[in-house]
């Protein structure tokens, strides 16, 4: 397999926090956190719900660059280095399995929210769907390989290398459903087992649940107005 990643410069972007959410950070003993649920799972709305309780997030499209690279190298040091950039970090790299070891390992005493749907079969359909608006030439069936070869995202063709590294194209056919939801399983298994004993360090939410805004609230340690997740990214 052949890939041919960009260079982009590793510049950070800083976003200033929102002035309509009346946020405050109380007493932060630790250290990054990072939201390591898969793909359409809520990573969207946890980002900004971070970002309205005042924590800097990272810049999506360099980690996600990076987290190709990773995917192809197995050298993990860049995305370590690019964590130092800010507070808060979701989807892509990390969500992808195993990463969030070594974010461990370099950032100790950190947090780690685990984003999943209510069932495995509602996670796979939403990302199909989320999938087949982005990209599909034919809006009744999932991406074609060219479809993705040819789709933007970052630079063009990357839909494509993301499955050729993450999903194993093309020994796996594109969105084989036991595949991915084997894997989708095996993550939430083995972060949960990894973080076993740990409840100060990881926290399991559904963003369809509300109660578990009242759970973050208090996980993070945040005094805030706002009382619900907002619900963005949604899929039809």
């Amino acid at each position: 397999m052949k890939f041919k990643l960009p260079i982009l410069p590793i510049s950070i972007e800083i976003k200033r926090i929102s002035k309509k959410a009346l946020s405050k950070i109380s007493n932060r003993t630790y250290n990054k956190i990072f939201v390591i649920g898969f793909n359409k799972t809520g990573t969207t709305t946890i980002k900004k719900v971070l970002y309205d309780f005042g924590f800097k997030i990272g810049n999506q499209p360099i980690a996600e660059i990076l987290g190709l690279e990773w995917g192809k190298t197995g050298n993990y040091q860049k995305i370590i280095n690019y964590c130092h950039s800010a507070d808060a970090f979701q989807d892509s790299p990390f969500s992808r399995p195993t990463l969030y070891e070594k974010l461990d390992l370099a950032f100790p005493n950190s947090k780690f929210i685990l984003t999943v749907r209510d069932d495995e079969n509602e996670w796979f359909n939403s990302l199909v769907r989320f999938h087949t608006m982005l990209w599909s030439s034919n809006k009744n069936f999932p991406p074609t390989p060219e479809d993705l070869e040819q789709a933007i995202y970052r630079y063009k063709g990357m839909p494509l290398d993301s499955k050729k590294i993450f999903f194993k194209y093309p020994d796996v056919a594109l969105y084989d459903k036991q595949y991915y939801i084997k894997n989708y399983l095996q993550h939430n298994k083995d972060v949960e087992n990894y973080f076993f004993n740990r409840p100060n360090d990881l926290i399991k939410v559904n963003v369809s649940h509300q109660e578990d805004f009242n759970r973050i609230v208090e996980f993070l340690n945040v005094e805030t107005n706002l009382n619900k997740f907002p619900h963005l990214n949604k899929t039809i």
